[in-house]
């Protein structure tokens, strides 16, 4: 027979444990703030001068799919603490380029990573402008789509969403951040918005091979959204969740003392 003693003893700890492991997912949960950025910043609420096609809709451009990179000056950043960065967004083209559409790109990848490169000086070799924390923060099948709407005398609403299924750490403190992404077939999505200003936030590098180890640079690129998770305006640490995690190993390791009392005889 079970020790009532003993087996109220573990299941106290247990108890404890738990509440903590709950009471910290409540705290942290409490804690977690997102705030959002847009890139270039003037262009918030302002339509950019431009409208892009690559990378999302090269349709009958190149079968061999698109490399390409952007870059975003680091000081658009600055008004948030650094945190992760969890979707990043678009909006259509508020001229006649872009329209309503729901399309599914058979295969994407998308990397991010902090760089020293500035804007409309990358590198056509796209390793050299590619930093030391590179992280694919998407791989694989990505459907897209756009209802094309907004409200009146203001640009496309970012409804071309793009939730990472790896958030991205990102501290503007650090250097500016680097946008890569490979399609590897024919894509067909709108055109999305864009801004062609030499010595604003943004420039990019491109080729229409996938595999391709240099490209074309030049001052043009997305104008794009980024959601960034913070904790109440400081810096959310990717380390934070450890606490978390061994509190919820403590509770783990107390169970299975209370399974192994139960198995005991007594």
């Amino acid at each position: 027979m079970v020790s009532h003693h003993k087996l109220s003893g573990v299941a106290g700890r247990v108890a404890i444990i738990a509440s903590l492991v709950v009471g910290v997912g409540l705290l942290e949960s409490r804690n977690i703030a997102e705030a959002t950025i847009v890139s270039p910043t003037r262009t918030t609420n302002i339509e950019g001068n431009g409208n892009n096609n690559i990378p999302f809709n090269n349709f009958l451009v190149s079968p061999l799919g698109v490399r390409y990179q952007q870059v975003f000056a680091a000081p658009d950043f600055l008004s948030i603490e650094p945190g992760l960065i969890t979707k990043i967004a678009f909006r259509p083209d508020a001229g006649r380029a872009g329209n309503a559409f729901s399309s599914t790109i058979p295969n994407i990848q998308i990397n991010l990573s902090t760089t020293s490169l500035l804007p409309d000086v990358l590198s056509t070799t796209f390793a050299e402008n590619v930093g030391d924390d590179e992280t694919i923060v998407y791989n694989g099948e990505l459907l897209l789509s756009s209802a094309n709407i907004s409200t009146p005398k203001q640009p496309k609403d970012f409804d071309i969403v793009i939730d990472l299924e790896n958030p991205f750490f990102y501290d503007p403190n650090q250097g500016n951040l680097l946008l890569d992404v490979r399609t590897f077939s024919f894509t067909r999505t709108t055109a999305f918005d864009s801004e062609n200003t030499f010595g604003d936030s943004i420039s990019r590098v491109f080729s229409f091979d996938s595999r391709a180890s240099t490209g074309t640079a030049d001052t043009t690129g997305l104008v794009t959204k980024f959601t960034i998770a913070t904790r109440n305006n400081t810096a959310l640490i990717p380390e934070s969740s450890s606490t978390v995690a061994l509190l919820a190993f403590g509770a783990l390791t107390a169970i299975s003392q209370v399974k192994r009392s139960l198995a005991t005889p007594k």
